[in-house]
């Protein structure tokens, strides 16, 4: 099981399928700052009703993105053409999300062995990746997942849509699962936990429950909000709790975590990572649960404050954020340690790669 490499290859197609959402998400976000609503593609269409569908149409195509990155991944170029094509069944059948996964596993996979183990004869060589594996793979895989794998998937689809609808209507329920998503999204600031938690939020969004989405979306963002109000907490009761580098970093931290982008808090929270990791679960847990309980729910799947157009309710997203953050800033007072306790990590500013920047 180690030998697959399950995981990395799926952290590969996430890789690839975080700019395209993002993209597709923000032109959803900037066709309704404008009023632009969903329609049939036509030549007189306006510019914001043009952004709106095609960030929409987009978003539809999630599972052919998963399907072809993964399948690139095991089997590299051979791999793009069944692993699309495999992708659009999954996106006209509705599997969705769990179906682009396992059909770019099944496509990788076979063509990976086909490659290694099919003996033709050299002149026939240059055709193999072309024409011959798409083509086997695609039927063989297709079949598969139309006939038998594709039975399942709809089932277990439909089942947790069921359940999550079911939990909407127990505000008990609602609550500890906002909590849950706020704490598994926040904790590990944009690592394999959150990765996780937001592949099975897209997945979600794609069946039209936007809520994790939209509780991600704050979860990713409580750390660098609430260092900054906690550092004027801090301030107002002469609670020395930063030391002179951390205060800098800040208004880098602030900045990014406006955009979700938690990176700009690593100086700060490498400090202390424990204790602050403690305050982030807190706050977090605080504003998922807030999240759940307004009910707020997005259609785009990242990008901070810039993507609160795509909220049903952008002020109680925002209050939900703001609260938790505050959580995180009082708790920060009583755990964090002194500067003069902590091993302050300066980061050299040549060392920050803004190519290593990434939504969380």
């Amino acid at each position: 099981m180690k030998k697959l490499n399950l995981r990395k290859h799926l952290m590969t197609a996430i890789a690839y399928l975080i700019p395209f959402i993002s993209a597709s998400g923000m032109l959803m976000v900037l066709g309704n700052i404008f009023g632009g609503q969903s329609e049939a593609f036509s030549a007189s269409m306006s510019i914001p009703d043009l952004l709106t569908t095609l960030g929409g149409n987009a978003l539809g195509f999630i599972p052919v993105v998963v399907s072809a990155g993964i399948a690139y991944s095991i089997a590299d170029r051979a791999g793009i053409a069944p692993g699309v094509i495999l992708g659009i069944l999954c996106q006209v059948n509705g599997y969705g999300f769990l179906g682009g996964i396992i059909s770019g596993f099944l496509v990788g996979y076979l063509t990976s062995w086909l490659l290694k183990n099919l003996k033709v004869p050299q002149w026939f060589h240059g055709l193999l990746p072309q024409l011959i594996l798409p083509l086997i793979v695609a039927l063989v895989i297709g079949i598969l997942m139309q006939y038998v794998i594709g039975v399942p998937i709809t089932w277990l689809t439909d089942g947790i849509v069921n359940i999550l609808t079911n939990m909407q209507e127990s505000q008990s329920s609602v609550i500890l699962f906002g909590a849950v998503i706020g704490v598994l999204s926040a904790v590990d600031y944009g690592g394999p936990i959150n990765k996780v938690v937001f592949a099975f939020s897209v997945g979600l969004m794609s069946e039209g429950i936007g809520g994790p989405i939209a509780n991600l979306i704050q979860a990713s963002m409580v750390a660098p909000f609430g260092l900054t109000i906690g550092y004027f907490i801090s301030k107002m009761f002469k609670n020395n709790i930063f030391s002179k580098q951390e205060i800098d970093a800040l208004k880098t931290a602030f900045v990014m975590g406006v955009f979700q982008i938690t990176e700009g808090s690593f100086p700060i929270i490498l400090n202390d990572l424990v204790r602050i990791t403690i305050c982030t679960a807190i706050g977090s847990a605080v504003s998922g649960s807030l999240i759940a309980y307004f009910g707020v729910s997005s259609s785009v799947p990242s990008g901070g404050i810039v993507a609160m157009p795509g909220f049903n309710h952008p002020w109680l997203w925002l209050l939900s954020l703001l609260i938790g953050s505050l959580v995180f800033a009082i708790a920060l007072q009583f755990l964090k340690r002194k500067p003069g306790d902590a091993v302050v990590k300066k980061v050299e500013e040549e060392e920050f790669d803004l190519d290593k920047l990434e939504f969380s």
